[in-house]
């Protein structure tokens, strides 16, 4: 039998037993905690049963800023993060999980924002419960866009053609160990959370959504608190970092304050309208293409919307409304179809 004596796994368990006592008699951790307790889970030495232990009891226990903070600190140190040379990266970033309710237009919306001239990086991955849905590498992978490169290539990916994408089985290497893990307990967990907000290219600038308003400022502090300049937290489709076509709660920090307020899409000329149901890897392709391409307007609104947000957070625009006039030009001109294929290449 495995022998868990040592300082580390000692330490792990006391600090387990601590967190197990449910929502109310549960200790919370300082940031430096929380941030050994997860290095000690993408250790050899843990248990999967001391991994799942330690979830479950976060889920009930609930993670406080300070926590997401020391478990953001784990993930990243044992990540392949990158440093791409550009200026007013966006770094942009829905559920790792997926989307199983409303169609993915974030990647559309970011070949958008990169065509525009703000360089723009996601991250995301494939096969995560509990959705296992349409994350943005499938809808690249459909869209003939390779989205598990390396990170170094990716970096590069970003200098030149202003976009790159990074798959978690490539960077995120203390997480990723705990992927059979998660496929097997099935519910979502403060991974799921701290994914959303990670910060992989070293970004100032990021937009990230929230499936739940009490999420927002929350993520908001625990994102901004660890560096960047400016993070904007909309509650998103499907938790994603997609404004859908209606009033949006949104979350914004800068200079170490959130200030609250809602971006509606009345405000700045457009309609209020319903988000269209999730469609596969495949339609999602099809329909951004079509888009991008202007074969099609029936997404156009969603897309330049939310293309506006992400050339306005990357300082190409002074305003929303200037960064929609900047999206719409994009996608008339034939920029947007064009930076399309220059990702295929």
């Amino acid at each position: 039998m495995k022998d868990y004596r040592s300082e580390a796994g000692e330490k792990f368990r006391k600090r387990l037993i601590l967190t197990a006592k449910g929502r109310h008699g549960a200790k919370d951790m300082t940031r430096q905690d929380a941030k050994d307790a997860l290095e000690f889970l993408f250790s050899a030495e843990a248990h999967p049963a001391q991994a799942g232990a330690f979830l479950t009891a976060m889920r009930f226990k609930g993670a406080t800023i300070e926590e997401m903070m020391g478990f953001l600190d784990a993930m990243e140190e044992v990540a392949s993060l990158i440093s791409p040379n550009v200026e007013n990266l966006v770094n942009c970033n829905g559920p790792y999980d997926g989307r199983k309710k409303a169609l993915n237009l974030s990647v559309a919306a970011a070949i958008v924002t990169a065509a525009a001239g703000v360089p723009v990086v996601l991250h995301s991955n494939t096969g995560l419960p509990p959705k296992d849905g349409v994350s943005n590498a499938r809808v690249l992978e459909a869209l003939g866009v390779a989205a598990a490169r390396e990170p170094e290539m990716v970096a590069r990916d970003i200098e030149r053609k202003a976009f790159g994408h990074l798959h978690a089985s490539r960077y995120l290497h203390g997480v990723e160990r705990l992927k059979p893990l998660r496929q097997v307990l099935f519910y979502r967990s403060f991974l799921h959370a701290c994914e959303v907000m990670l910060n992989p290219a070293g970004a100032k600038r990021s937009l990230i959504g929230a499936a739940h308003d009490t999420f927002l400022e929350r993520f908001a502090y625990a994102a901004g608190g660890r560096g960047q300049e400016r993070v904007m937290v909309v509650l998103g489709l499907d938790g994603g970092d997609e404004l859908p076509l209606v009033p949006t709660p949104v979350a914004d920090y800068r200079d170490g304050v959130v200030e609250h307020y809602t971006l509606a899409p009345t405000d700045f000329g457009l309609k209020e309208a319903k988000h269209d149901r999730c469609e596969s890897p495949l339609d999602t392709a099809m329909r951004t293409e079509a888009v991008l391409g202007g074969t099609d307007d029936t997404h156009r609104d969603a897309v330049l919307f939310n293309s506006a947000v992400r050339i306005y957070l990357g300082g190409k625009s002074g305003s929303i409304e200037e960064g929609l006039h900047l999206a719409s030009d994009t996608l008339a001109s034939g920029k947007a179809m064009a930076k399309l294929r220059e990702l295929r290449g």
